[in-house]
């Protein structure tokens, strides 16, 4: 029996979680936490197969997390679940200990696979990205540069986002107007695929804080 641990700080995504696992007769959910705080709590109790993590607990840093979970619990395999483009972050997680990496828009198909993939000690990531890294292969240890995705204009921008600085500031700081401002992080969010601001600024401040 695969004992799953579920940390989302959203109930929905965790109730839809723990259906899809309870449905199995060899999967059942030992915990749901909503906080870092209480996942470490709860992981301190009970002694899960493996830890489904949301990037985005909302009192921790997602990189951060999966590394100090990792540190503490070295043989627990970390299956992230991210609403954020692979190409642009699946590998920063698996160099921060994850062991799987499944998009929040393939929950639903690829959940099971993906659990049992990680359980077995392989590696997972979202179908359709095998040409990040292929499955069943062993990760390349160069990170894809986010300079071959953004220009260095974009990049400073993204920069200075993760500093926490405004629209306004921006503009200020690269001597820009705040038109010019906005129209790279137009250009930023496409790229990356990111479909809010407030996206944006959580990907700026996880991938370069």
């Amino acid at each position: 029996m695969i004992q799953v641990a579920i940390a989302d700080d959203h109930e929905l995504i965790r109730k839809g979680l723990h259906m899809l696992i309870e449905v199995r007769t060899d999967m059942h959910v030992l915990f749901e936490a909503s906080s870092y705080q209480e996942l470490v709590k709860k992981l301190h109790e009970h002694q899960p197969n493996i830890l489904i993590l949301d990037l985005n607990l909302g009192d921790s840093n997602g990189l951060h997390t999966i590394e100090n979970i990792t540190q503490s619990y070295p043989s627990l395999p970390i299956l992230i679940l991210s609403a954020y483009p692979e190409n642009v972050y699946a590998l920063r997680a698996f160099k921060s200990g994850a062991s799987g990496y499944l998009n929040k828009s393939a929950v639903s198909e690829e959940l099971i696979t993906a659990i049992l993939t990680v359980t077995e000690g392989r590696r997972y990531i979202s179908q359709g990205c095998e040409e990040i890294f292929p499955l069943g292969t062993e990760i390349k240890k160069e990170e894809r540069d986010l300079g071959e995705i953004l220009s260095k204009r974009e990049l400073e921008v993204l920069r200075l986002i993760a500093e926490g600085k405004t629209p306004k500031e921006i503009a200020e700081t690269m001597d820009l107007s705040p038109k010019t401002v906005s129209t790279y992080r137009t250009r930023i969010m496409e790229k990356l695929e990111l479909e809010s601001t407030n996206q944006l600024q959580r990907f700026a401040y996880e991938m370069l804080s």
